[in-house]
């Protein structure tokens, strides 16, 4: 039996195993970063059984005193699935509630006595959280970070997403 073989005489690499002439990928970059920065947060609140997500809608609740599903997806630069789906387990827990609206066909959400108390618990954990994020990068490291966070949240935006 005779086999034929083709090899090929091009030794070019495929581009996606070079290293990109732009650099690294600035997506990657940010979810790694923000992955160990949740990682941190999280940890800190785990005594309040809450991750830093669950207190963040719990914040952002509080200091609208009654929104909208849609008006808070907004705020956070969330889709309405992902929000109801991280929204759930806090609904659950009755520490946020449905509130009425003068107009009945809008659904507003606003803290339970017991999401206020919650808060009120997480919000001493994650200041230790922020303390220490901001206590080991310096404050001016920290300012640098909000302003490129803002620059690259702009840039996305006026890409078209």
């Amino acid at each position: 039996m005779r086999v034929i073989t083709r090899m090929s005489t091009r030794s070019e690499a495929a581009p996606w195993l070079l290293p990109a002439k732009s650099g690294a990928c600035a997506c990657a970059q940010l979810r790694r970063a923000a992955r160990r920065i949740s990682s941190l947060y999280d940890a800190v609140l785990k005594p309040s059984g809450l991750t830093n997500t669950q207190h963040s809608l719990l914040v952002n609740v509080a200091r609208a005193g009654a929104i909208s599903r849609t008006a808070l997806a907004e705020r956070l630069g969330m889709d309405r699935t992902t929000l109801t789906r991280n929204l759930r387990p806090l609904e659950t827990l009755e520490l946020i509630v449905p509130f009425e609206s003068d107009d009945r066909r809008e659904r507003l959400l606003c803290l339970s006595t017991a999401g206020t108390r919650k808060l009120k618990q997480s919000y001493e954990l994650w200041q230790q959280a922020q303390h220490t994020f901001a206590s080991r990068l310096g404050r001016k490291k920290l300012e640098q970070l909000r302003s490129a966070l803002k620059a690259a949240e702009d840039a996305a935006e006026e890409a078209g997403t």
